[in-house]
């Protein structure tokens, strides 16, 4: 067993992982979620799935959906929680967000997004004793939103920024109350935000957000197919 796991078995209640999977594939001209390609032998959740297992001491896993739910559902082993955002047609990222909150009493939740192909040496062996978001100068594509910090401190999430947010963040202690809150008083304007206006709300609210570099690992968003073929990435 190693020095990750030890550590998770001491020092955590509860582990939790919330995977942002409501939204459809549009740039890969398909209607279905683009958590359902193809990847090898599995398509890309079983693969998020797989990693998460691996690398926690039983992780409470809860996936949320949208488009064609039943048909991600049946790709997945039991074991899991799902929970469907039925409105992911009008609303964005935050409110699928809010529904995996409000589905958990957990201390601590790790969020990615669901169109991500990463590799377990990215998440492992990080320290997860506070909050975080993962974060790199050339592992993400240059339209995705950047991070700036100061004294290793996200100070906001926004686009045309030359660090980018790898779209997997960590929240715990006061970043996860102010998480909760947030969405007590959630209104139609929350429902519409995306997950990275929502973090901008918790260090308005006076959060802190560490910004982590990893030096090992590798992470893809898969965006269109020709992703896929990215000669320069590899797990």
């Amino acid at each position: 067993m190693n020095r990750f796991i030890q550590k998770i078995k001491k020092d955590s209640i509860t582990t939790t992982v919330g995977i942002l999977s409501a939204g459809v594939g549009n740039r890969i001209k398909s209607n279905e979620p683009r958590s359902l390609l193809k990847i090898g032998n599995k398509v890309l959740l079983e693969h998020q799935v797989s990693i998460i297992q691996n690398t926690f001491l039983k992780p409470e896993i809860i996936i949320g959906l949208g488009v064609e739910a039943n048909k991600v559902i049946k790709k997945l082993n039991a074991g899991i929680r799902y929970v469907e955002n039925q409105l992911y047609e009008t609303t964005g990222s935050a409110e699928t967000m809010r529904l995996i909150v409000n589905n958990s009493d957990a201390d601590n939740i790790l969020f990615f997004h669901g169109d991500l192909y990463f590799a377990q040496s990215l998440i492992e062996n990080l320290d997860y004793s506070r909050s975080f978001a993962l974060a790199s100068s050339s592992m993400m594509n240059d339209r995705e939103v950047g991070i700036t910090k100061v004294k290793n401190k996200a100070t906001i999430f926004s686009h045309g920024l030359d660090l980018k947010w790898c779209q997997i963040v960590y929240l715990c202690g006061k970043e996860l109350k102010l998480l909760r809150q947030i969405f007590i008083k959630h209104s139609e304007e929350t429902k519409k935000m995306l997950t990275f206006e929502v973090l901008n709300l918790i260090i308005n609210k006076g959060g802190n957000i560490k910004v982590i570099e990893p030096e090992n690992g590798s992470i893809l968003e898969i965006d269109c197919m020709k992703d896929l073929k990215n000669e320069n990435f590899n797990i």
